[in-house]
């Protein structure tokens, strides 16, 4: 069965990028350079190796700054806020909201950076992975902080044990509801979501209130489980610290539907509830759920009845038979060779469009201050959002719907609004000048070191060598002759080759000679930020 067999092809920059591209965020050619020295086993290897957790967000913007900006009172420039009151003390509301806004832009630009700036590591694609799958949003950027260093921490781990984590994630226990979830007024939100969204799936319907996995009476039972948890306050000390009351909790045995075997939940006060977890745990049809979430997420959105036999059957008993551990079966899915025949066939996310276009290019956040680096960070953000990926503020709990609304699925990430926004903003990190976001006006310096790129490709000098060259660090895709012809005609409009041969000798020759260099620079930024327009840049 070669479907999951290990590759075993040619191990090229085509095949390096491929993996890195699905893998993690946007690929330097230096990256690529490393992989192919490293081969596929060890690249897997490195992919996942366990990282240090980063070092988390700070204040990033200087003391009395400017007038949008108020003192922190919980940090100074350049120190974390993430210990301080969840709440701040000032001496008014306003205050206290915008103090609060900039620790929440702090945490987003915060959260680009660690994607920005990851190697060789699947660590952040799965971050981004589990975010999108425990759904869970909140306006205090404390609660943000702690739900996704949680995720952040087990993204490389057990999925039965994230979701007992995340079950009483004071950011989750708000947004479904199970802080008010009590024996007096079962609220049955988060349970049906832990069913529907994230374990089992539900499945089609066959009866009134029973779908293939599960029943409506499971909802409510489980509701019960999980009643008696609570929220305190921001203003509380332990305001980020869930608490169990037994008061609040739904006392004596639940029993769960025929989909469950009629299983009984015992009492079992604070600790039921990941009683309840492995039960649904036990059984077989998670593991399956969540190998079809993982396999669009890699992959691709298509699963055929060849896929589920083939591919998602055979890892979802792998990830069974490791107790939900998660790593071994995509470290089989991503150096099989099904894996390495699934390519172009993914619509680029808005968070991976742009990174494949600062990282690709070498457009990197200027450290020179911490502040202009998340400031750096924070546009791409904006930019992401604006086009449909607002981390942190998903459209509904489903997530994103390019991942699960069929027939659509990526498609989604494209339509009359959302390309050309997409096309300007990777011109733009190309060739410099305005993004206009939510009315704000954002400059962009034109930071893409084009002479440097260009400098890197052997024979440069030669307009079809470095625009085939381009086209392979930038698509990964071999274009037509004539593609080449017209992005020539980019490069040098209406001339022979031999005028872009003697104008890039002569800059290589003497490249201190400034209008030579202004004059070779636009050049190529014209032909780049065309590039990067075209339709191979948008898949990968």
């Amino acid at each position: 069965m070669p479907y999951l067999d290990t590759y075993k092809g040619s191990w090229t920059a085509k095949e390096a990028r491929h993996l890195l591209k699905r893998a993690s965020f946007g690929i330097s050619e230096s990256l690529v350079n490393s992989t192919i020295s490293l081969g596929l086993s060890k690249t897997i290897d490195t992919l996942f190796t366990v990282q240090d957790l980063p070092d988390p967000p700070v204040k990033y913007y200087p003391d009395g700054d400017n007038s949008d900006q108020i003192d922190d009172p919980g940090a100074k420039y350049g120190e974390t806020w993430v210990h301080a009151d969840p709440i701040p003390f000032t001496t008014s509301t306003e205050e206290q909201n915008r103090i609060l806004r900039t620790r929440s832009n702090s945490l987003y630009a915060w959260s680009f950076l660690q994607m920005q700036n990851a190697e060789i590591s699947i660590r952040e694609k799965l971050t981004l992975f589990w975010h999108n799958h425990f759904v869970a949003e909140n306006t205090n950027p404390h609660r943000e902080y702690e739900y996704i260093n949680l995720i952040r921490t087990h993204s490389l781990g057990n999925f039965k044990e994230l979701t007992k984590q995340i079950t009483i994630d004071t950011n989750m226990l708000k947004y479904l509801s199970g802080a008010i979830n009590t024996d007096a007024a079962p609220n049955e939100n988060y349970s049906r979501e832990l069913l529907e969204l994230f374990t089992i799936g539900k499945g089609n319907a066959v009866g009134n209130g029973d779908y293939t996995n599960y029943t409506e009476e499971d909802v409510v039972q489980m509701a019960k489980v999980l009643t008696g948890w609570r929220v305190r306050s921001l203003t509380h000390e332990d305001a980020l610290i869930p608490f169990f009351s037994n008061d609040k909790h739904t006392k004596g045995d639940k029993k769960l539907s025929h989909r469950f075997g009629n299983a009984i939940i015992s009492e079992n006060g604070e600790e039921e509830y990941k009683d309840l977890i492995d039960k649904i745990f036990e059984q077989d049809e998670c593991s399956r759920f969540i190998t079809r979430k993982l396999y669009r997420w890699f992959v691709n959105s298509e699963i055929t009845s060849e896929i589920e036999t083939n591919i998602i059957e055979p890892l979802a008993k792998t990830i069974r038979d490791n107790n939900y551990e998660i790593i071994q079966a995509l470290k089989i899915l991503l150096a099989s060779e099904h894996f390495f025949e699934n390519t172009f066939c993914m619509m680029k996310s808005p968070i991976d469009l742009m990174f494949s276009t600062t990282k690709s290019l070498l457009f990197s956040a200027p450290t020179t201050t911490i502040q202009s680096e998340y400031e750096f960070a924070y546009v791409l953000y904006l930019a992401t959002t604006d086009i449909n990926q607002s981390m942190f503020h998903h459209p509904n709990v489903s997530g994103w719907k390019a991942y699960y609304q069929e027939p659509l699925f990526y498609k989604s990430w494209v339509n009359n609004l959302l390309l050309p926004k997409r096309l300007s903003y990777s011109k733009v990190i190309v060739t410099g000048g305005e993004l206009v976001i939510d009315g704000i006006n954002y400059t962009v310096p034109p930071l893409t070191p084009v002479l440097t790129i260009t400098a890197s490709i052997n024979n440069s000098q030669d307009p079809n060598i470095l625009i085939k060259a381009l086209a392979e660090q930038l698509f990964n895709y071999e274009i037509s002759q004539n593609q080449i012809t017209t992005l020539k005609d980019i490069l040098i409009p209406g001339l022979p080759d031999e005028e872009w041969t003697i104008e890039y000798s002569e800059y290589l020759s003497n490249p201190t000679n400034q209008p030579l260099a202004i004059s070779v620079d636009k050049k190529l930024r014209d032909l780049i930020s065309t590039m990067v327009q075209m339709s191979e840049f948008q898949i990968m």
